[in-house]
């Protein structure tokens, strides 16, 4: 069973660009559910950022991994952050997808990095504003609950056919600061 990929671009002003990658199955267009996700937190992030979802990309094969084709049809849409303020680049908020597929005694989950939160989303501890918590958390229930969105485990090597894919049951939104870091030197 292949997988649509829908890789959204990030712009984020200093700390550079980014992308968040989401998958689910071919034939389920989650373009427009990623937009809505977007939109519903994008108060919390500097003017500076956007995110652009495609209107098309590839498809991969599950077992090997490998593309196999493209789709297209979806809506493509750029959502721009309406947060004023300053902002720390690369330090943000984190929703873990959670999946029921257990792969090698685990359970398959996902990450999807917000980072950089604008400065007065956190609180007096150092921590995220519950109310912000709250939001992020609604916006990530609402995308889990279409039961269209994926979570991919690569295949453990270039010439094995294990590769799995598990449909999301829930996202959750920690109340915890999680900084991103470059592997570019």
């Amino acid at each position: 069973m292949p997988l649509r990929k829908v890789p959204v671009s990030w712009t984020t002003g200093i700390g550079g660009s980014g992308v968040s990658v989401f998958y689910s199955l071919e034939a389920t267009d989650i373009t427009t559910n990623l937009t809505t996700f977007f939109s519903a937190i994008k108060a919390f992030f500097p003017a500076v950022c956007t995110w652009q979802v495609p209107s098309s990309g590839d498809i991969i094969d599950i077992a090997s991994g490998k593309i196999t084709g493209g789709w297209s049809g979806g809506t493509a849409s750029t959502t721009t952050a309406t947060g004023s303020g300053a902002y720390v680049a690369g330090t943000g908020a984190m929703v873990r997808w959670n999946t029921s597929q257990i792969r090698d005694g685990r359970r398959m989950k996902g990450r999807t990095f917000l980072c950089p939160l604008i400065t007065v989303e956190f609180d007096n501890a150092g921590t995220i504003a519950n109310a912000d918590v709250a939001t992020m958390q609604t916006a990530a229930n609402a995308l889990a609950g279409t039961g269209s969105l994926t979570i991919y485990g690569r295949p453990r090597s270039k010439t094995s056919n294990d590769g799995q894919a598990a449909t999301v049951t829930g996202g959750q939104v920690l109340d915890k600061v999680v900084s991103l870091r470059s592997r570019r030197t």
